[in-house]
């Protein structure tokens, strides 16, 4: 009986082949990045990203991080970035904000919301959203009459209900959403059913 089959027998020494995981083996890397190597992955990772479509301050060293490059490096990169040009918050968030308002018919809180999600500085949504071209109202009242179309034959009742929903979802306010509910049905009477009681 060898010495591995006896349960008070020592075990049987494990070595690890070349080339494989050695959980023992505390050397650190023998080639770690220089600085400038560090450097130019930081930019190569950024100009990739940005290729791709334009992002944050926050977003960028966000992304910079996952990518374990130190602290310093990722500020000099970000640092530069600005620099050229190429991060900037308040000329993204203007554009995020009104393509959110153009092609969606987001209004004022909903655009806020949505700039959020992309991590954009408090001051450049603020901004942004206080800059959004066009009245509120008539916004509201456009997106208003565009979904009136589609909600043919309800009562009165039931149309300012939905109507409010909806213009609620889109991030209109109160007085806005009641507004532009009463201009729409003012122009289109011709879709709230008449109810009759007999």
């Amino acid at each position: 009986m060898t010495d591995i089959d006896r349960p008070e027998g020592r075990l049987a020494t494990v070595t690890a082949f070349p080339g494989t995981f050695d959980p023992t083996d505390t050397e650190t890397d023998d080639n770690p990045e220089s600085a400038g190597e560090l450097a130019k992955r930081a930019e190569n990772i950024a100009m990739y990203a940005l290729t791709r479509r334009a992002v944050s301050i926050r977003e960028m060293e966000k992304l910079l991080k996952s990518r374990d490059l130190p602290d310093d490096v990722v500020a000099t990169e970000i640092a530069r970035l600005e620099g050229v040009g190429l991060l900037d918050d308040y000329a993204l968030a203007t554009d995020l904000a009104e393509r959110f308002q153009r092609r969606k018919g987001l209004g004022a809180s909903a655009v806020k919301q949505e700039l959020g999600k992309r991590l954009l500085s408090p001051a450049s949504i603020d901004l942004a959203v206080a800059e959004l071209p066009g009245d509120q109202l008539e916004l509201a009242t456009v997106e208003a009459r565009k979904r009136l179309s589609r909600l043919k034959g309800l009562d009165k009742e039931t149309l300012n209900r939905r109507l409010y929903a909806y213009l609620q979802r889109r991030g209109f306010r109160g007085s806005e959403i009641s507004n532009a509910i009463k201009a729409a049905l003012a122009e289109s009477t011709d879709n709230v059913a008449r109810v009759t009681f007999r």
